[in-house]
């Protein structure tokens, strides 16, 4: 029996990681936006991102991907966000719970 030949298939070449950096920064009239990531060339990965909108809710999420994972602490002012820890995420929130935040808002409820 003939075997046809593979097509379409080509040698895998792994390259080792490599040391790199970068960062950008990003601005208009809707906010901003801030971001930079360094790898050590071991596979370890850090960065911190900021976005920041023209309402004044800011998020910054601080980074490490390595061999122990995927680990992000997140400073944050949104609404609806509290300070838990869902995922293993450190998550520091200023804004008010929900229901502070229904409280504080009862005497622009719009009523029927």
């Amino acid at each position: 029996m003939h075997k046809a030949a593979q097509r379409g298939f080509a040698p895998v070449e792994n390259y080792p990681p490599i040391p790199y950096s970068f960062n950008y920064a990003s601005q208009d009239a809707e906010g901003s936006h801030t971001h930079e990531q360094s790898g050590d060339g071991s596979g370890r990965v850090t960065g911190r991102y900021t976005i920041q909108l023209a309402d004044g809710r800011t998020r910054t999420v601080t980074y490490t991907a390595d061999e122990n994972g995927y680990r992000a602490e997140v400073v944050t002012n949104e609404l609806g966000t509290e300070s838990k820890n869902p995922a293993d995420v450190v998550f520091q929130s200023s804004a008010p719970t929900g229901p502070e935040a229904a409280i504080a808002n009862e005497p622009n409820r719009i009523r029927g």
